[in-house]
């Protein structure tokens, strides 16, 4: 609980020496009236963009990344109904302004929201700039082609969402199919053997405690996937993966999928709904002694 006050005191103080000081802009302060912690942030969210004149904005597009970076750094904490509408007001602004700077926003966004290097990596805040972009028909089809290919993959796979019955093929040979886990949950992990940080990770899994019980339990079912052909290296490269796991290939699934990191990792209900996704290795080995927890064994 301290350590949530003192954050919260760092970024309100931050916030309030930034709007005072000689910024792209001058950022909003909230009315002293407004009292508590999500109250003014999500003030300082919906009026950050109230000073900015939307046609010269772009004229300096490092200061305006800038400014960008330090908005998503609010957005990140406001609720989630006020940050989605602010974001869905400042598209609107700067297409009413000019519909070509569209582009120079998505790209931004990309950079600080979805990039390898992203400052704030969030798909859920990427996908409405991306949508933007693509749907802009002042910008030309080929700039509005790499944002039209990540709307198409960012808006089949959230959480919430459900997947298709994805197939592949086994290292046998044969041909399987998310379903074949029946009523189980699954950890559907997309992982490239050639990587070091997948094998690291299969590595973990295999000998991790947690995960072995909850296979035995009939709770989960983890699900390697590789993006690729079934190819004789692969296969043996997979050849030591613990038996009770289903391993595959599918040379399609970055059509499906944003798989430009690896390993990624989707936790679904047996039903193939997304519960969670983008899992890294301390949140996936926590969730896994959670739920050996709560999961009780079989009669």
């Amino acid at each position: 609980m301290k350590k949530l006050i003192f954050a919260i005191a760092l970024l309100l103080s931050f916030f309030n020496c930034v709007s005072a000081q000689d910024s792209f802009f001058q950022y909003p302060t909230p009315p002293e009236s407004i009292e508590g912690f999500y109250p003014r942030v999500n003030y300082m969210v919906e009026h950050f963009w109230d000073r900015c004149d939307m046609k010269g904005a772009f004229s300096s597009r490092p200061r305006l990344k800038s400014a960008f970076e330090d908005y998503m750094q609010l957005v990140t904490q406001a609720q989630s109904d006020t940050a989605m509408t602010s974001i869905d007001n400042l598209i609107k602004r700067v297409r009413k302004a000019d519909a070509k700077n569209i582009l120079t926003l998505g790209s931004i966004a990309r950079e600080v929201l979805y990039s390898d290097s992203a400052y704030i990596f969030s798909e859920q805040l990427y996908l409405p700039f991306a949508q933007a972009v693509a749907q802009t028909n002042k910008i030309s089809s080929a700039d509005r082609a790499p944002f039209e290919y990540e709307v198409g993959i960012l808006s089949t796979s959230q959480v919430g969402m459900t997947l298709p019955d994805i197939t592949f093929t086994r290292p046998d040979g044969t041909k399987g199919a998310l379903s074949d886990a029946g009523r189980k949950r699954l950890l559907l992990m997309f992982s490239d053997p050639e990587c070091d940080e997948c094998r690291m990770l299969a590595v973990m899994q295999s000998a991790d405690t947690n995960l072995r019980q909850l296979h035995e339990k009939g709770f989960l079912q983890l699900v390697v996937l590789y993006p690729g052909d079934p190819t004789d290296d692969w296969k043996r490269r997979v050849a030591d993966y613990p038996a009770e796991w289903i391993v595959g290939a599918n040379p399609d699934l970055d059509t499906m999928f944003a798989l430009d990191v690896m390993p990624n990792v989707y936790y679904l209900s047996p039903k193939r709904k997304i519960l969670a996704k983008n899992l890294d290795t301390s949140r996936l080995f926590e969730m896994y002694r959670m739920l050996n927890l709560n999961v009780q064994a079989p009669e």
